[in-house]
């Protein structure tokens, strides 16, 4: 391969790595400055959380119908649609005026970020020689890896520094130049036409998952045993079932099932969701940690968990080589072990565990991340012949998203089970004669001895020592979620061994 060739697959992936990663990074950015709205809106938590669910839900919908649109109308055409669409939503955002417009917009900002991901991923691998695809989706694996991390860091800087509506505003610029670069630089793919539009599996498809992604958002709200719940499961259940039934008696599906009758890409769907699953435990619990208990602000808790972040970018386009080479088990073999160790150790989490420490486990897991998700990915889609990588990476993306949000619901209610089952066991030690009452109850008294009123230092012992049974609760529930998911990267393992380096077919181009 030329160095011509070789700097324009870099381009080809930069310019599809833009819309990406801004659609990744929208979905966490915003969390920093939900407090700020709920004063700034005069709404409560539940409302102003449909800031975050409408963004999920519509973006989860919307993936069903990519491979259609594609398919018939090009996929460089799509992303840059879609690209406008999520530049025009942003720019919408910035002006919204209360938390209904902001959701409204965000409805539209949602479209074209649940559009990019598959797109982009189905564009590299229309567009890219097979030989090169594990460097370009390695790369194209920072917005999924590293997007996550970098959004509440940049997310508290921007509230720290400027107005929240820069929260939106930077993706206008950004997707601007995202767009010159696609019209300038992007080849658009070979059209087919579907001869019979199948509208009953994109009604089942994108019903399915918008029940599915609500009931995992809202059910820790509700209650996982509540009437709603039960019913959004249930019925988003059966819409599933009759989906599969409709799209295998379909000769031009919308959601291609048969994908899965090719091991390869079965494979990489369960390790893919498995993974999305086990990736909320550091994204989720060590903000909790360090913020609600530690107490550091949103930009000291991004700037410590920044360094995961290079590692899995730096780690990134490594392994991508490796896997152009080799194919993803020596890269598993490597990523997996790493994972799970970092798990392992942070079950030993403390009230004072030092920052040394979490960030070096934070590190080793951002190493695991960079060599193990977009391998795995890049495996399955791989598997499929040229002409199927658009479903095969809408398919990929949807699952991965509701196994994400699985795995967000799962974290919170085991650490919540968790939590409660510590604050009963520590409760049970304490008494007006336990040591650890004793000496919270003397710190107390000498603090109020110094005004010479120590009549409020029994109270305020009793307070003291709850919060500290609260926090030291908290504390081990994290941990043992960490050590739990330790064994869940354990069940994992096998299923990598299976995953074969499949044969490269050439890139599809239509050269128009």
């Amino acid at each position: 391969m030329t160095g011509g060739q070789q700097r324009g697959i870099l381009v080809t992936t930069l310019v599809v790595v833009i819309g990406s990663f801004m659609a990744v990074l929208d979905s966490s950015i915003l969390n920093v400055a939900l407090p700020k709205l709920m004063v700034l809106f005069g709404v409560d938590t539940k409302q102003i959380e449909w800031l975050l669910t409408a963004y999920m839900l519509v973006s989860g919908s919307v993936i069903p119908i990519t491979n259609y649109l594609g398919d018939t109308y090009g996929y460089k055409r799509l992303y840059t649609g879609s690209l406008i669409i999520f530049t025009f939503g942003s720019l919408l955002c910035s002006l919204g005026w209360s938390n209904n417009s902001l959701i409204c917009f965000r409805i539209i900002q949602g479209i074209g970020g649940g559009l990019l991901m598959p797109t982009g991923m189905a564009l590299l691998f229309k567009l890219i020689p097979r030989e090169k695809i594990g460097v370009a989706m390695g790369l194209f694996g920072l917005s999924i890896a590293v997007a996550p991390s970098v959004g509440p860091t940049l997310g508290g800087f921007i509230l720290d520094e400027y107005s929240w509506r820069w929260l939106f505003m930077i993706n206008v610029p950004v997707g601007i130049l995202g767009v010159t670069l696609c019209q300038a630089f992007l080849v658009e793919t070979t059209r087919r036409a579907v001869h019979r539009f199948d509208g009953w599996g994109l009604a089942l498809g994108s019903a399915s998952a918008f029940l599915y992604l609500l009931a995992l958002a809202k059910g820790q709200d509700w209650g996982w045993t509540s009437y709603p719940i039960v019913m959004l499961l249930l019925t988003a259940t059966t819409l599933l079932a009759i989906l599969i039934i409709v799209e295998l008696d379909h000769p031009e599906p919308m959601i291609n099932i048969r994908l899965f009758r090719e091991p390869n890409f079965t494979y990489s769907v369960i390790l893919s969701c498995g993974l999305a699953v086990i990736l909320f435990t550091g994204v989720i619990l060590v903000p909790i940690y360090l913020q609600n208990i530690r107490g550091y602000s949103a930009m000291e808790t991004g700037l410590l968990l920044m360094p995961q972040a290079l590692a899995t970018g730096v780690m990134a386009p490594v392994a991508g080589k490796v896997f152009d080479k080799f194919g993803p088990r020596p890269l598993l073999l490597v990523g997996l072990p790493l994972m799970f160790y970092s798990n392992w150790q942070f079950y030993q989490l403390g009230l004072d565990t030092p920052d040394a420490v979490i960030n070096r486990l934070m590190v080793l897991r951002g190493l695991g991340l960079g060599l193990t998700m977009m391998p795995i990915t890049t495996a399955g889609v791989n598997a499929v012949p040229v002409r199927e990588s658009g479903a095969a990476s809408a398919l990929n993306t949807l699952t991965r998203m509701i196994a994400g949000s699985f795995g967000i619901a799962l974290v919170m209610t085991i650490m919540e089970n968790r939590q409660f089952f510590h604050q009963h066991r520590l409760a049970e030690n304490l008494d007006l004669f336990s040591p650890t009452w004793v000496m919270i109850q003397q710190v107390a008294t000498g603090i109020f001895a110094a005004t010479g009123d120590t009549t409020a230092a029994a109270p305020a012992g009793v307070s003291l020592l709850a919060t500290q049974v609260q926090m030291h609760a908290a504390t081990w529930a994290i941990a043992d979620v960490f050590y739990l998911f330790a064994f869940g990267i354990l069940l994992l393992t096998p299923v990598a061994f299976l995953l074969k380096k499949p044969a490269n077919p050439a890139p599809e181009l239509s050269g128009k």
